[in-house]
Order: structure tokens, then C-alpha cells, then sequence
């Protein structure tokens, strides 16, 4: 049985000893397994309530962004001028589509008093749109004081009203209780009446809680579904589980080696620093993929500059037997030093760099000393 969950805060190269000249290069290992539950946060750690990030302005299809008042870049937040030569003009809508929203035109180019003068008068009028960018704006504190209660209110009337946004965004903060009190059972059927209507974030979720067979019961098939929409849209999350779908041997792809190294890579490429680190094994050992060492050290190096002390260590057993790069003992005890200030030891690493001479021993703390710097 493959693995479904890895903690990548265990990676070793395990049991490698440093070759003989003629030898192969070392062979990576699995990382080590750790119980966890599959759901994670969206925008980046696994768990059944995830917690929210600070909101960022929400992509809304349904939405025609109108130019706001205000220069073409930077300036302050402004109130709506009362002077109505000074207003924005009104737009024409285009053929088909919705008129072009003013208010979230302003909120789109960081107007947010100018949004907010713009938004609550047809927010107060029972306009979901407007109800669930008013929201936002008090949930994470865009030109107001922020107030969970008061983001949970306005969410709670366009949600009501059938606005998917509102719904995810409300199903987020009762699943992880962020300013108010936890419903698990009414964020699930907020993630389910947002997923419905097409939006990939709750549907995102709701393939997590389907995955955990807790909240609901395990639907691995539909979780596919759900995944691969959002990773088909770039959610580098959605990749990442996928792939772990595939590891785990639960998805529908019969070659499911090669279906796990191909999303592996899809997150790695959106910048999901764990997956960075499986696709790299992945390369080195030629699991699912064709082997390639030097590819594998480029995204070891990667997830290694984005601070993650395990590839740290792999990277710097691969420069210090010269696997996929040219050895370099100097930049191989660097890594070390690093990763063991970040509070992973590697013994394997730890004895090549005690037989340094002390020159490059010195060079590689001055270069951990100045890292991220070169």
C-alpha cells in the first residue's frame, strides 16, 4: 500500500553511505509516514478545520470590474468625493454581461473607503454582491476596524441569498471558528451549496472532508472530481492531494506511479514546497518518471532556498558526492549548517562535514551565516 500522508519534516536520504568513485550516486528514500488528516488550508498543513488566511480580493466571473477613481497606481485610500463632477463615470454595461461594479473596481485597485462608500448603500439594499465584498472588508480589515461578527452577518446575508462567495468564505469561518463559534455541519453545506455552484475553493474543501470519511462519508471518487477541477484551474493544494490520492493508490488512474509524479509536478511548478520535495525523489530514483539527477537537484535547491530544512539536507548530500550537480563540499556544508540551525541534524551530513578541512568548514559557516543572502 502506497503512502497517503508524508510529513516532510522527516526527510532523510536514508541509509547512505558516500559511494565509491564507480558506484551510482545515492538513492533517495520514501520520507517517513506520519498519521495525518488529509484536509489543509487553501493557500497553504493538513487539517479537518482549516484555518483561513487573510482574505485577498475575491476573483468573481460574475462580477465587470468598472475603472475606479484615483491615479493608475499607488495614492491613498479615498472617500468617494461628494462632488459629483468628481465621481467616476457611470459605465455602459457590455452586451451580455453584468454592469460594470464601481465598488469593486475601487476594492480591486485599493481604493477601500471608496469601495466601502460604495458598496454599503446597495449591501443595505439586499444586494448579495455588494453584502459579500462588504464582508471581506471587515473580515480581514480592508479600510475598516476588522469585526468578525460583523463579516459573519453580511456573509450570512448573501449566503442566504445564494452568493457562492459569501458561502465558501462563511463555510471557512465556521470550519475553523475564526471569530466566531465552529459548525462543522453548516460549513460542510455551505461548501457543498458554494461547490454546486462552481466554486473550486469549496469544492477544494469539500474533497478533503470527502477524503477524511469523518464529516462525510469517504467518497474517493467524487473527491477526484472535485481535486481535479481546482488543480486543472491552478490550486497547487488540489495538485498536491491528488498526487497523494494516486500515492495512496485510491484514485482512478490505473498507472497510478506515473498519475502521482505528474501532479507532484503540477504542484511543484505552482510553488507547493512539499511537493518540490517529492518530485524531486521522484526524479532522482526515476519513480513515475524518467530518472534525472540534475532535475531533481533543481528542486531540491528550490524548496531548499524556500527554507524547508529537509530538502536543505538532501540537497546538501547530493553536492557533497557531486549526485546531480558538481560536488561542492563548501556549499554541501552550508546546507548543514543551515538545516541544523532550523533544527534538523543529519548524522550522514554532520560526519562528512566533521572531516573538512577547518578552511572549508569556515567558509561553509560564513556562507550559513549569510544565507538567504549568496
Amino acid at each position: 500500500m502506497r503512502r497517503l500522508v508524508r510529513a516532510v519534516a522527516g526527510l532523510l536520504l536514508a541509509g547512505l553511505a558516500p559511494p565509491a568513485q564507480a558506484e551510482e550516486p545515492m538513492v533517495l528514500g520514501p520520507p517517513a509516514s506520519a498519521p495525518a488528516a488529509p484536509v489543509a488550508p487553501a493557500k497553504k498543513a493538513p487539517a479537518p478545520a482549516p484555518a483561513k488566511p487573510t482574505p485577498l480580493p475575491p476573483q468573481r466571473p460574475d462580477v465587470a470590474v468598472a475603472p475606479a477613481p484615483g491615479p493608475a497606481s499607488g495614492g491613498p485610500n479615498l472617500p468617494m468625493p461628494e462632488d459629483a463632477s468628481l465621481a467616476p463615470p457611470d459605465a455602459a454595461p457590455s452586451a451580455g454581461g453584468p454592469p460594470p461594479d464601481l465598488a469593486y473596481g475601487a476594492f480591486q485597485r485599493g481604493f477601500y473607503l471608496t469601495a466601502f462608500s460604495l458598496a454599503i448603500p446597495r449591501a443595505e439594499s439586499g444586494d448579495p454582491v455588494a453584502q459579500t465584498l462588504i464582508a471581506l472588508m471587515y473580515e480581514a480589515g480592508y479600510g475598516v476596524p476588522r469585526d468578525y461578527g460583523k463579516a459573519a452577518e453580511w456573509y450570512g446575508l448573501a449566503a442566504k441569498a445564494g452568493d457562492r462567495e459569501a458561502q465558501y468564505s462563511l463555510g471557512m469561518m465556521l470550519a475553523s471558528g475564526t471569530g466566531i463559534a465552529k459548525d462543522p455541519k453548516r460549513a460542510l453545506e455551505l461548501f457543498e451549496a458554494s461547490a454546486a455552484k462552481g466554486q473550486l475553493d469549496a469544492g477544494y474543501q469539500l474533497a478533503l472532508l470527502l477524503l477524511d470519511g469523518t464529516a462525510l462519508p469517504r467518497d474517493d471518487a467524487r473527491a477526484e472530481e472535485l481535486l481535479t477541477r481546482a488543480a486543472d484551474a491552478g490550486n497547487a493544494d488540489a495538485a498536491w492531494q491528488l498526487a497523494r490520492l494516486y500515492d495512496a493508490g485510491r484514485g482512478a488512474d490505473k498507472d497510478a506511479g506515473t498519475a502521482a509524479a505528474g501532479w507532484y509536478a503540477a504542484a511543484a511548478r505552482r510553488g507547493n514546497v512539499a511537493a518540490e520535495i517529492e518530485y524531486a525523489i521522484r526524479l532522482f530514483n526515476g519513480d513515475g518518471v524518467d530518472r534525472n539527477p540534475a532535475e531533481a537537484a533543481h528542486w531540491f535547491e528550490r524548496a531548499a532556498n524556500a527554507g524547508n530544512p529537509a530538502a536543505q539536507t538532501r540537497f546538501g548530500r547530493m553536492l557533497a558526492v557531486g549526485a546531480g550537480r558538481q560536488a561542492d563540499p563548501v556549499a554541501a556544508a552550508k546546507w548543514y549548517f543551515v538545516a541544523r540551525r532550523a533544527g534538523l541534524d543529519d548524522p550522514w551530513l554532520a560526519d562528512f562535514v566533521a572531516k573538512l578541512p577547518a578552511d572549508q568548514r569556515n567558509k561553509a559557516v560564513a556562507a550559513a551565516d549569510r544565507w538567504p543572502a549568496p
